[in-house]
């Protein structure tokens, strides 16, 4: 009998099997990032939020002594200038839905430094075209008004944004780094044939002021 057993007993644990370790937890990699992933993502971002701050306030100091001079810094004065002649051949060029050229006409194109309070530029409209779309775009915050008989004209945006040099509008500044983003703000306007219009800038430093007639 016992010899019996010693032949079986192999026989059914082999059968049955062995006892099997419990299954070991999933590995960090196996997971997700790892840890040291997970730490050099939090630092690239850290390091990217420390330089959109340091870019913000070198932005606002350069316009606050450009506010307080009431005069433009010379290397943000030239950018502002290249941008706004780029403007102008690109408005001139622009198309209508059938593919062919508005025929854009410039009224007035300047750059100009603006203080705590609010700008008065007169723009004086000749010919006969009936639509305006004047623009105003700066590195801070500007924002405009078209006054008509001293009233405000319209609050309609241009729909003519879309033919910026760049979408969205940016410049370089040497003192500051490349594709320094521009806010912008614009009117589109209808008018009497030959009707002078007012624009009210607000804003601090030096902007860019562009109006546009459609013949």
């Amino acid at each position: 009998m016992r010899s019996i057993l010693r032949v079986l007993l192999p026989l059914v644990l082999s059968a049955c099997g062995s006892p099997q370790a419990p299954a070991s937890p999933p590995s960090p990699a196996a997971a997700g990032s790892t840890p040291s992933a997970l730490h050099s993502g939090e630092d690239a971002k850290k390091k990217t939020d420390e330089a959109n701050a340091k870019r913000a306030a070198a932005i606002d100091a350069l316009t606050d002594d450009e506010a307080k001079k009431i005069v433009c810094d010379a290397d943000h004065k030239a950018a502002l200038e290249a941008f706004l002649a780029e403007l102008e051949t690109k408005m001139k060029a622009y198309t209508g839905e059938d593919g062919k050229p508005l025929g854009m006409q410039t009224v007035d194109k300047r750059v100009v430094a603006l203080s705590d309070s609010s700008r008065s530029i007169q723009l004086s409209v000749t010919g006969r075209g009936t639509q305006v779309h004047v623009f105003a775009l700066a590195a801070r915050d500007v924002s405009l008004d078209v006054l008509a008989n001293r009233a405000a004209a319209t609050t309609m945006r241009s729909a003519l944004q879309q033919g910026f040099p760049s979408n969205p509008p940016k410049i370089d500044l040497p003192k500051i780094g490349t594709d320094v983003l521009l806010t912008q703000d614009s009117r589109q306007v209808d008018i009497k044939p030959g009707q002078p219009l007012e624009v009210r800038l607000s804003g601090r430093g030096c902007a860019i002021l562009a109006a546009f007639q459609k013949p």
